[in-house]
């Protein structure tokens, strides 16, 4: 498996896997179309210094890793709006390589922490963060739109256990 930083011209190839992962993932009867899902990782991209890692198996991206600066102005940390993998690639450990991959990619754009929020129901998410050394910040809440129940989670480059 490849990891890369990605630019630009990978946004609607994550894009796509994240619309394909939601639909497995939530059950959703249709996959959202392209021109859905493109936004969400575009305003994910849309501050400097943003992150796109991809994950690619045989030549086929199969997974992603989308964010940038806070939007709490939180001076070095990165929000990472996006990890996902698609879903015929569950199971092989896309996440865990993307997220392994991550503290050289906060470094090398000036961050020394980053932060996300997973649902609490995402067990394979809520899992794979506490196992590579992410932290619970605060209580699980509400999502403001659709009111599932998510939690914060953070993760600083300094304390990162070894290997990873």
């Amino acid at each position: 498996m490849e990891i890369i930083q990605g630019g630009p011209e990978h946004v609607d190839t994550a894009a796509l896997i994240w619309a394909h992962a939601v639909t497995v993932r939530d059950n959703y009867d249709e996959i959202p179309s392209l021109e859905e899902a493109r936004p969400g990782i575009e305003n994910a991209l849309a501050n400097e210094p943003s992150l796109l890692l991809l994950a690619f198996e045989g030549g086929e991206a199969v997974g992603f890793l989308a964010g940038g600066p806070q939007q709490t102005g939180t001076q070095g940390t990165a929000y990472i709006n996006y990890v996902g993998v698609h879903p015929d690639a569950w199971g092989k450990g896309v996440g865990e390589r993307l997220l392994r991959a991550l503290p050289d990619a906060l470094i090398e754009r000036g961050y020394t922490d980053a932060e996300l929020l997973v649902y609490v129901d995402n067990l394979r998410g809520v899992r794979l963060y506490e196992r590579l050394g992410w932290t619970k910040i605060g209580d699980p809440a509400p999502h403001p739109r659709n009111g599932r129940v998510e939690q914060r989670y953070s993760f600083s480059v300094a304390s990162r256990p070894t290997g990873v």
